[in-house]
Order: C-alpha cells, then structure tokens, then sequence
C-alpha cells in the first residue's frame, strides 16, 4: 500500500500540532490554574478537585462528544480527528509523568499574564497546524453543534455558551482572576490559530481595471506566471464597459504586480485583498 505525500504532510503536521497543543497546556495551563474552555479547561477544573489525570479524562470526554455527534447528528468524524484526540490525551499524561518543565507565575513579574499569553500562543500554534491539515482536536465544538441544532443557535453562539459554562466554574473552584486570566488565553489562542490557517502559504488575489488591460493581463501572465480571470464589468461613472483582470498571487510577488501594473498603465486602479487559502494550479491541491 502506498502512502502519498499529502498523508505523510497531513499525519507529520498533526503530530506536531498536538504535541505543541499538549506542551502548552502542560506547561503553563495545568500549573497556573489557565482555564481557556474547552475540554482541557473542564479536565484541569476537575484534576484539581479530585486528582484524576488530565489527559485520561480528555479522552474520555472526546470519547464521549464523538458517540453523541454520531449518534444525534449522524456527523462523522476523520481518522485524522480522532487520532489527534487520542495523540494529545496521551501526550498530556505522559508529558505530566515525564515531569516535563512547568513555567510557575509565581516566580515571575507578570506571570499569570506570560502564561496565559504564551500558553496561548503555543496552544493556538497546535491547534491551528491540526486544522490546516483538515483534523479537529475534538473537545466543546461538538457540543456547540449539538445546541445549534436542538435549540436553534449558531455554531459560534453555542460554542461560546459552553466555554462560558466551563470558565463560571473556573471562577467558583479558582476565583475571578484565574478566570480572566483564562479569557485572556482564549482570546490568544483564537487569534493564533487565524494567524496559522491564513499565514501558512499566504495568498492575496488582486483587482485590476485599466484602460490597459490586455497590455496587463499579458504581462501578468508571461512574467508572473499566473492565470487570470477578465470579469465583465460596467463602470458606475461612465457607463463604459471594462474588464476587470482578476489574479491570485503570493505576498512575496505583490512588489512584482504592481511594477507591472504602474509601468504598463500608471492611472490602474488596483484592489489586494487577503485569502484565506486558495485551491488549483500552482497553489494547494483540492485533494
């Protein structure tokens, strides 16, 4: 049986994403009391309360969420999802019996606010590489979709009602500040992942309307190498129709485009807008 280079690339960045995922919560979560929602958030509260280990109870909460989504909703989960589960549930415990080094916010000015930056960072770091690779880490979005679907919410909304759910008793067991703290580490994570998802192989596709727009679309193409697409359009002053020249392209050759464009036709009006990914020839496959 052969194994494809996309598997290995999808099974290698996983790996490293629950790991690093697995790292954080270790290292700074567990031992400075960071509840950031989720599964793990839930895990800590209750290895706090009654000493059962962290990642034997993620996998069972994971084990859990994934019956009950196949059960109601009918939803099936990857391999790939399913392993990155179980990867982090093990790592957590054998990092913790490891004895892996904690980052204690005691011993540091600002601690509680580097732990919950940082765990937030590497956390979002992991989890981010887990889903470029087309994987979940299981965990609360599960139960988000449960109530999208029961109690009509949006996906986001239950998402957030149930990471509220976990931080209300971080605040009962820990106190106010631990939970702050926690939102901190939420909102980190958040914008870590977005920053993964949309930097990895950065794209922007750019809006091009010029009187000379054969004269670009040509140079485009011969020099840059990249297809284009000529969207009709009309302008809303002149009523004169004019293509629009359409291209998607590397953040790196956004300085080559617009040589292109101000030495062909210095008066082009020109749009970049980010992507969030961009599928097809010379790009990422669809596969």
């Amino acid at each position: 049986m052969k194994i494809s280079r996309k598997t290995v690339i999808d099974y290698v960045s996983i790996t490293f994403g629950s790991v690093l995922t697995s790292i954080s919560i270790v290292a700074f979560m567990i031992p400075n009391n960071i509840i950031a929602g989720g599964v793990s958030g839930l895990a800590i509260i209750v290895f706090r309360l009654f000493g059962i280990w962290v990642g034997v109870q993620m996998f069972a909460y994971n084990l859990l969420l994934f019956g009950l989504a196949m059960f109601i909703l009918g939803v099936g989960f990857g391999v790939k999802s399913i392993y990155s589960a179980i990867l982090m549930s093990f790592t957590v415990d054998l990092l913790q019996r490891l004895k892996f080094p904690c980052f204690d916010a005691a011993s540091a000015q600002d601690g509680f606010l580097l732990a919950a930056i940082y765990g937030g960072v590497i956390a979002g770091a992991g989890m981010g590489l887990v889903i470029w690779r087309g994987a979940s880490t299981g965990g609360t979005d599960i139960v988000a979709m449960i109530l999208s679907k029961y109690l009509h919410f949006s996906t986001g909304t239950g998402l957030l009602m149930s990471d509220s759910v976990i931080t209300l008793l971080a605040i009962v067991v820990f106190g106010p500040v631990a939970a702050m703290f926690g939102i901190i580490t939420i909102f980190t994570t958040s914008k870590t992942i977005d920053g993964i998802i949309e930097g990895i192989g950065n794209t922007r596709t750019a809006l091009i309307i010029s009187v000379e727009h054969s004269a670009v679309k040509e140079r485009i193409m011969r020099e840059m190498e990249r297809g284009t697409t000529m969207i009709k359009a009309t302008g809303g002053f002149t009523g004169e129709d004019r293509p629009v020249i359409m291209v998607s392209i590397r953040r790196r050759e956004i300085g080559q485009l617009r040589h292109i464009v101000k030495s062909t036709d210095r008066k082009a009006f020109v749009v970049i807008v980010n992507n969030s990914e961009v599928f097809g020839e010379g790009f990422k496959n669809l596969g």
